[in-house]
């Protein structure tokens, strides 16, 4: 299994609060995983667990059978493990580098290739996101949302990562990009077999994207089910209101 929790619990303190309770999942190498719920349900602190950011109290969280925990130097080999993509990928740039700069990073840190390697490898994946390569010369402030998660997911890819968590990638995006950015993240998952954790309050995408849901509601997992499932009569309440919020059914 390439990763897995189980009976992970999380707890914020002052006031005290469980934010994440018994949570249990399993993720494949090639899988794409969906986990939906609204705001405030655990969704980010689960996330942030599994990236190395955020403590536990009890339970489990293995990668490759590595048992991973929020320090420092956990959090720099679960970075060469997996990577993460944000909602607003304008922010996610430094507005002082220019793209050639901002993809050229992943290439120092986790590789030995020589200049001329990473220029190529970064003209490599700027075709493979359907850029143009004068976008390398631009700033962030110069380019449009959609340009800049493309780059973003370059950056990640460039990484050589086993896993992709996307926290509400295309949320901040024009429903056209939407659907170009999931197709972009589809294909790179076919090709490449990147493992992907794809995090929306929008179930829809999620039906349409992903091989497996995991609904969370108030840190617990109220729902788990693989998305040929999705009518079956025994979903849970809450699965089915927030497929009736996007009039699913």
């Amino acid at each position: 299994m390439l990763l897995e929790v189980n009976n992970l619990s999380v707890v914020f303190h002052y006031p005290e609060k469980k934010v994440l309770d018994n949570v249990s999942l399993k993720l494949q190498k090639g899988q794409k995983l969906g986990i939906v719920g609204e705001s405030g349900g655990g969704k980010s602190t689960l996330i942030r667990t599994l990236a190395g950011f955020q403590s536990y109290k009890n339970g489990k969280v293995t990668i490759q059978n590595k048992l991973i925990k929020a320090t420092l130097k956990d959090r720099k080999w679960i970075s060469r493990e997996l990577q993460m993509i944000f909602q607003d990928p304008l922010s996610s740039l430094n507005p002082r580098q220019t793209m050639q700069q901002a993809l050229e990073e992943p290439l120092l840190n986790f590789t030995t290739f020589s200049k001329e390697e990473r220029k190529q490898r970064i003209l490599n994946i700027i075709e493979d996101v359907n850029l143009h390569p004068s976008i390398l010369r631009r700033y962030s402030d110069s380019i449009s949302g959609g340009q800049a998660q493309r780059i973003c997911i370059a950056r990640s890819l460039l990484a050589n990562p086993e896993i992709l968590i996307c926290d509400e990638p295309i949320t901040s995006l024009d429903m056209v990009t939407q659907i170009q950015i999931l197709k972009l993240l589809e294909r790179f998952g076919n090709e490449k077999q990147i493992s992907i954790i794809f995090v929306s309050h929008d179930i829809s995408h999620v039906l349409k994207f992903c091989d497996e849901v995991l609904v969370i509601r108030d840190g617990r997992v109220v729902d788990y089910f693989k998305v040929g499932e999705w009518q079956n009569e025994n979903r849970n309440g809450y699965t089915k209101k927030l497929m009736e919020s996007t009039r699913i059914i």
